[in-house]
Order: C-alpha cells, then sequence, then structure tokens
C-alpha cells in the first residue's frame, strides 16, 4: 500500500474479497446478480428514455439512480489492477452487451412512443450531444468518488450521488432516440459523451485501487499482461480527447456566433419596440 495512505485508511477499507464481490457479475452468486443487473438495466432504459422524450429532467435522473452500468464498469478497473484476465473479459463484454440493450431498447421506445417536443428543442438531447473536456474532468472526479464508494465500508452512502453525475444510460439513450430520427451527428455525439464517462471512470478506478494496494490476483497469471491492456486504454483515450477537444472548440465558436447574433439582434429589437427573448443556432445558422 503507498506509504500514508496505508494509516489514513487503516479499518475502512473493504477486504479484496468484498471489493471483487461488490463489482464482479460472473462470481459468487452469478444468477442473482446478473438478474438483478439486467431487470435494472432495463428499467433505468425505459425511465430514461421516456424522460427524455418528455424532455423532464426529474425523470431522467431518477433512471440514473436505478442504472446498474456502472457496476462492471468499475469491475474493469478492479481487474486491470488485480491483474485478472477472465473478470476483465467478463466485465469489458457485460459493458457492451449492456450499452447494446439500452441503445436498441431506447431506439425501439423511440419508434413506439410519441414525440413530445422536437429533439432539436429538447434539452435532455442537446445537453447530451455536444461533450466537451469539461465533461471529461467531471467524469473523472465522479468517477474517483465511485471507486472510493466500492473501496471504503464508510462512504458507500455517496453511491446515489455518483450514479446521478456520472451519467451512463442516458447518453446512450439518447444515442438510441437520435439515431431511430436518422439524427447520426447527435448520436455519435452522445455515443463519445459515454465512452468519456466509462474512460475516466476504469482510469482513476485503476490508479485508486493500485494506490490502495489491496488488490493482489488470487492466482498469479503470467498470462496477463498490463501492457497490452494499458495501450488499448490509452488509443482510446487520445480519441475521446481529440474528439472532446474538437467538439469544445465548436462549442466554444458557436457560443462567440450567438453572443455576436445576440447582441445584432437585441440591439434591432430595441430599436423597433420590441424584446429579444431567445437566440438559438441549428447547424450554422
Amino acid at each position: 500500500m503507498v506509504p500514508g495512505v496505508a494509516g489514513h485508511l487503516s479499518g475502512e477499507t473493504r477486504t479484496p474479497r468484498e471489493i471483487r464481490d461488490a463489482v464482479y457479475l460472473s462470481t459468487g452468486d452469478v444468477g442473482a446478480k446478473q438478474s438483478r443487473f439486467w431487470l435494472l438495466l432495463v428499467i433505468s432504459t425505459v425511465i430514461a428514455t421516456a424522460g427524455i422524450i418528455s424532455d423532464s429532467t426529474a425523470t431522467v435522473i431518477g433512471a440514473m439512480i436505478v442504472a446498474p452500468l456502472a457496476i462492471p464498469i468499475q469491475g474493469v478497473g478492479v481487474a486491470i489492477s488485480a491483474g485478472e484476465p477472465r473478470p476483465l473479459a467478463q466485465s469489458s463484454l457485460m459493458v457492451v452487451g449492456a450499452a447494446l440493450v439500452v441503445v436498441s431498447l431506447a431506439a425501439l421506445l423511440a419508434l413506439i412512443l410519441p414525440e413530445l417536443k422536437p429533439l432539436a428543442d429538447n434539452s435532455q438531447v442537446t445537453g447530451r450531444v455536444s461533450p466537451t473536456l469539461v465533461d471529461l474532468v467531471a467524469a473523472a472526479a465522479t468517477g474517483l468518488a465511485g471507486a472510493f464508494a466500492v473501496a471504503r465500508r464508510d462512504i458507500a452512502d455517496i453511491l446515489p450521488g455518483v450514479a446521478i453525475a456520472i451519467s451512463l444510460v442516458p447518453p446512450l439513450a439518447v444515442v438510441g432516440v437520435t439515431a431511430e430520427a436518422g439524427d447520426w451527428s447527435s448520436a455519435l455525439g452522445a455515443l463519445i459523451l459515454f465512452l468519456t464517462n466509462v474512460l475516466a471512470m476504469i482510469v482513476v478506478g485503476v490508479a485508486l485501487y493500485s494506490g490502495l494496494g489491496v488488490l493482489r490476483p488470487r492466482q498469479p497469471d503470467d498470462t496477463f499482461r498490463r501492457r497490452p491492456v494499458y495501450a488499448i486504454i490509452g488509443v482510446v483515450g487520445v480519441l475521446v480527447v481529440g474528439a472532446l477537444a474538437a467538439s469544445t472548440y465548436r462549442t466554444v465558436q458557436l457560443e462567440d456566433w450567438r453572443s455576436g447574433a445576440t447582441r445584432v439582434a437585441d440591439a434591432w429589437a430595441r430599436d423597433n419596440g420590441d424584446r429579444l427573448v431567445q437566440t438559438r443556432f441549428q447547424g450554422d445558422k
């Protein structure tokens, strides 16, 4: 364990067995774990999609609290830290499978349910299709809090707040809703937001669990090599950060344009005895 950290966390850190049991869905009581996971995932997807279509922030927050998707993502971080290839593969497949289920179910619900508000004016959509580097910083901090909640006994009560802050199911639901509408640009933006959150959770999780030094392979596995895993994370990280940097530049550019347009429109409105209500961009217009 890292010097100084051991004493500070003494008596509070969970045992390796407890940490594994909390995040591995393919060990222990597998039937109960997975049935609970998939049931809650479907429920949270339905809630999130309904909240997005109706543009209801409260409903989407409810979906965040119910959503269990953070568990296998944290399982990836634990498996990398402990050097366990089998749980790493199982947790990774669980994340990918769950993401596909959420996107597919959201698209199906978007096809069935009536559109209550145009997607271009829907704040639940527009707020998730243009992620920026600020979202990466927020995701990293939230992921760190989530990893602490798994690793320590005394702060597990922060998990509902972490679930709200680290948005996982809503971006995937937006991917499904916008893809069903044929808005592939928005679907890509929401997918990048999801990948940003996942990447941040894994990286800070690996750093925390490795720093605490509480995880060791249950059985040494000479076939596990961390370097290729870190290389994959690094490549994905570069791609995600690059996409976020481009989106951040675009967001700042559009805000500058909007501010300029607002000044001109406001002056024109005052000269004509009117009041400017709102200025927004659709594409570059």
